[in-house]
């Protein structure tokens, strides 16, 4: 029983550790048909981790709400989008991972997914110092990207160490 606890333990710790994409606001071109909208819905829902899923045709935003968890990628998304035919534009997401790098170069690290970014401020930036190393809350936009790529930066509206 003792043994049953302690691995309890490990794995709370492990799971309160890991991090992910909360959620990515995407803005897809061509989406002009109730069957486009619905094709992009499908295979959104199909990523392991995604919950909910809205497209709105009129304005090309796709909204996906994940799973506490999820190891869903950004290239996944992506490609979501361009087998279906279309294009993406910028992301905003809110995401959970580890701050590395230095105060000048942050790097937000998406652990779980592979996913890493340099991070750049949208606005005044922020003194990141004191977050170096720990897992953090960061709200930004992705930049769009070429067909089969991923961005390199995140510009960040908000960061702050995760609860």
């Amino acid at each position: 029983m003792k043994k049953m606890i302690v691995l309890a333990a490990v794995l709370a710790m492990a799971t309160g550790a890991r991090a992910e994409y909360e959620q990515v606001n995407m803005t897809v071109f061509g989406m002009d048909c109730a069957p486009c909208a619905h094709a992009i819905h499908v295979s959104m829902k199909a990523i392991a981790g995604v919950g909910k899923v809205d497209v709105d045709l009129n304005t090309g935003l796709v909204t996906i709400a994940l799973n506490s968890g999820n190891a869903a990628t950004m290239k996944q998304f992506n490609a979501a989008v361009e087998k279906n035919g279309f294009t993406h534009k910028d992301a905003k997401v809110v995401a959970k991972g580890k701050l590395t790098g230095t105060a000048a170069a942050p790097v937000f690290e998406v652990s779980g997914t592979g996913d890493r970014y340099q991070l750049v401020a949208a606005g005044a930036a922020a003194d990141v110092s004191s977050l170096l190393g720990k897992t953090v809350v960061v709200t930004g936009t992705l930049p769009q990207v070429a067909k089969g790529k991923v961005p390199e930066k995140l510009s960040y509206v908000s960061i702050a160490e995760a609860r």
